[in-house]
């Protein structure tokens, strides 16, 4: 982690950067894409590893972030050139730039096509100080999408060539006269359509197109039968005889004779069903993982907010805001095993009370059913559970040996509601605190706003109680389980 303090004549960081910076030094590296921070003027006060690793080199003492740049090169994705830096901008008008893609090439030719996101910083007053700039490398992306185009170039010669191959085709090829009529048609296109070759040998090019694609294909068939089109190609979907509707490509091409009059067209068709669920499905995951990320880089900017209101000093606020950075990432560790669909509800609880489940000392009780949480639920509940055994440690159940802590949960109620029970026991006498903190406010604030539940806190004689109840649509069921 590279966290360089920088004083830049009488541009210096303000001392309030200064001091959270230094507080949080090593916390950039915990980020899973490239990070640096600026301050108002320009200067690069931090970076983590993922920066160095995109800009191929390490920024020197007191550089400003255009000096930096100044050797390297920035694009559109297609290769035009464009503004040098869009951190100018952020730093003159303080807005925002988000999901920017550009190329940026290095100083020995080489280039990396990254997404880049600026936000302003603001002190507690609302004074702009800096800059934070994330960008993340999307080569790899962009070398996809260049296969593809290519595989796409090299499928339409190929398909030009086998224009006159019928019966044995893996594809549906057919010809149709002027009318729209078919004139003939292969087993390919028949498989594809559901329609035998008779059923399609008595009907026309359109009449089972979907109708919210059917004018499109209808009105170039027309230009290409009046010689004002030569070939084209289109994708759109098609009402299957059993009723499913599917996604074909269709590549056009006419058939004249010597004089150029009209004789009939060929037509290519692929069934490419496959492929756009695959595109729409990637596009959903992208449109995800930004949002994702977007609402991930503000729950650590609202922790770090919390945390460092809440702190006596530096060295608390960076212990308090990394074991909530940490709780937050081992629930995003639980969501990605699964996709993002949903996390289990025993293995979030295992691993925010982990390192007190040590075999032979049963400190630790989980009884319910195995229950999957839906990702909002299951941040939000891991961020509690963190604030719960944090608690837990410092003053309550487990700080002492004869300790001892039981979480039990359960479905209740119509309409459906998750019951979730945490119960101390053993501990060191608890009373209610004098001032309720950020750990209470989070948990109970943030299961109303997040999950449009209830939590509720009782200082009982016993030890602390809380009880969770959220709707169970926050969250699906399994089996039933204790351990």
């Amino acid at each position: 982690m590279r966290s360089e303090r920088r004083r830049s004549g009488g541009h210096a960081a303000p001392a309030a950067l200064r001091d959270m910076l230094h507080a949080s030094d090593g916390i950039l590296d915990l980020l899973p894409i490239a990070t640096f921070i600026c301050d108002a003027n320009g200067t690069i006060l931090q970076y983590n590893r993922h920066a160095v690793a995109i800009w191929g080199r390490t920024p020197r003492p007191e550089e400003t972030h255009e000096e930096f740049t100044a050797a390297y090169k920035f694009l559109s994705l297609d290769g035009t050139p464009r503004p040098r830096s869009m951190l100018a901008e952020v730093l003159r008008t303080g807005e925002s730039v988000r999901d920017e893609e550009l190329l940026v090439e290095r100083a020995d030719g080489t280039r990396v096509a990254v997404s880049v996101n600026i936000d302003p910083l603001r002190n507690v007053r609302g004074d702009f100080v800096g800059a934070v700039i994330c960008f993340l490398d999307i080569s790899e992306r962009q070398r996809i999408d260049a296969e593809l185009e290519r595989s796409q170039l090299h499928l339409r010669e190929q398909e030009q060539r086998l224009a006159a191959t019928y019966e044995h085709a893996a594809i549906g090829i057919s010809e149709a006269a002027a009318d729209g009529h078919f004139l003939r048609v292969n087993e390919a296109i028949a498989a594809i359509t559901g329609f035998s070759k008779e059923e399609l040998l008595r009907s026309r090019l359109f009449t089972h197109t979907h109708p919210a694609d059917a004018d499109p294909d209808r009105e170039a068939f027309r230009k290409q039968v009046a010689g004002e089109l030569d070939f084209y190609s289109m994708e759109k979907r098609f009402v299957r005889k059993d009723g499913r509707v599917i996604w074909m490509a269709v590549r056009s091409s006419p058939v004249r004779d010597a004089q150029g009059n009209f004789l009939y067209v060929i037509r290519v068709v692929q069934d490419v069903t496959e492929r756009k669920a695959g595109e729409e499905r990637q596009k959903l995951l992208i449109d995800e993982l930004n949002h994702r990320v977007k609402n991930t880089l503000a729950t650590v900017q609202s922790l770090a907010s919390q945390s460092a209101r809440g702190g006596p000093s530096p060295e608390d606020f960076r212990d308090r805001f990394e074991g909530r950075l940490i709780a937050l990432s081992k629930a995003h560790d639980q969501l990605t095993r699964r996709h993002w669909a949903s996390a289990d509800l025993r293995d979030l609880l295992g691993a925010s009370l982990a390192p007190y489940m040590t075999p032979g000392h049963e400190q630790i009780r989980l009884v319910g059913e195995d229950t999957r949480l839906r990702p909002r639920a299951a941040l939000t509940l891991a961020m509690a559970f963190h604030e719960l055994t944090t608690n837990a440690a410092k003053y309550g159940a487990l700080s002492v040996p004869a300790g001892n802590i039981e979480i039990a949960w359960r479905t209740q109620g119509a309409p459906a509601r998750l019951r979730i029970d945490w119960r101390e026991h053993g501990g060191p006498p608890v009373s209610p605190p004098q001032r309720r903190g950020f750990g209470t406010r989070m948990i109970e604030g943030s299961v109303a706003a997040e999950l449009h539940g209830t939590a509720t806190l009782a200082y009982e004689p016993s030890g602390l109680a809380c009880l969770i109840d959220i709707p169970l649509d926050s969250a699906e069921e399994g089996g039933r389980g204790e351990g």
